[in-house]
């Protein structure tokens, strides 16, 4: 298992990151981190926990470069508070900085020009976001941008994102030389059913129809088709997007679910009713949103 760093005594810095999140901004081993807090629980829905958010951050992040995705990295440790309390913490290295900057997905819809005036850069329509993909006259590598957005959908379908909307990806650019790269994927903290208490956790792994209703039909995607979340079993196993059933060949091919288990098994802190729901969620999802769709593409 991964020894717990305690980031209380790095170096702060003012924290140049927004969102809502409780955020610090540190200096750990000479390179600029993002730290994340567990988020508080919601006044309004008691059965709801947040608290759980940095180790969907860390896991998520940690299964996409595990997929050959290249995502932020991201270590989990602890960060004891003023008042003496020592929380759980996820640090996220800050990936911008020598001459590259972040230029988010929204950003880049805002301006395209073809960009239709009742929509704006945060709407998450899969034929805009597609059409700013394609024809967005900035953007200098237009199919390898497509390629990674439907690479990121298919991983995201297996780590259940159910928060991946424009302002959470994007691409790096260096004012310097105007060359454009993809960004790391980032933001994985909606991933993972974070939202779940063990408690919650355990009930549903003792339900075999609420487990397969959290594969089949829950979380859905942010981005919407026909005004309407996409559900990603039904639209990958549909194979009705050609993009997409490329990024299925490609992603599930570098899946080695004993690989992801075995990152599990390292993450600190987490409870063995966590570590174990994360395995059997992980396993399904991959088995019938991926692997089954892939058995019925190449047939």
């Amino acid at each position: 298992m991964q020894k717990l760093i305690d980031f209380t005594n790095c170096k702060q810095i003012i924290n140049k990151y927004g969102g809502a999140d409780t955020k610090k901004t540190i200096l750990y081993n000479n390179k600029y981190y993002l730290l994340k807090f567990p988020n508080s629980n919601p006044k309004q829905n008691k059965e709801v926990s947040y608290s759980n958010n940095i180790f969907s951050e860390y896991l998520g992040c940690h299964i996409f470069n595990d997929i050959g995705i290249k995502a932020q990295n991201t270590i989990l440790g602890e960060f004891k508070l003023e008042n003496g309390v020592v929380k759980s913490v996820c640090a996220c290295e800050d990936f911008t900085g020598n001459g590259w900057r972040l230029v988010e997905f929204q950003n880049l819809k805002n301006s395209f020009p073809e960009t239709p005036s009742s929509s704006n850069g945060r709407t998450t329509a899969l034929e805009e976001i597609l059409e700013v993909i394609e024809k967005h006259t900035d953007i200098k590598n237009n199919d390898e941008l497509e390629k990674h957005f439907w690479d990121m959908f298919i991983v995201d379908a297996l780590i259940g994102n159910y928060d991946r909307h424009n302002g959470n990806w994007g691409i790096l650019v260096n004012d310097e030389t105007q060359d454009m790269k993809m960004a790391p994927i980032y933001d994985c903290g909606s991933c993972l059913y974070s939202q779940l208490t063990d408690e919650q956790m355990q009930d549903i792994l003792k339900n075999e129809t609420e487990l397969n209703n959290r594969v089949y039909n829950r979380p859905t995607s942010t981005i919407t088709e026909n005004g309407k979340k996409i559900n990603y079993y039904d639209f990958i196993y549909s194979l009705k997007n050609k993009e997409c059933n490329h990024a299925l060949v490609r992603i599930v091919n570098k899946i080695d679910i004993k690989q992801i288990f075995k990152i599990i098994d390292e993450m600190p802190i987490i409870s063995d009713i966590r570590r174990n729901f994360y395995k059997v969620i992980l396993e399904r999802r991959y088995k019938i949103i991926l692997e089954n769709s892939y058995k019925k593409l190449i047939k």
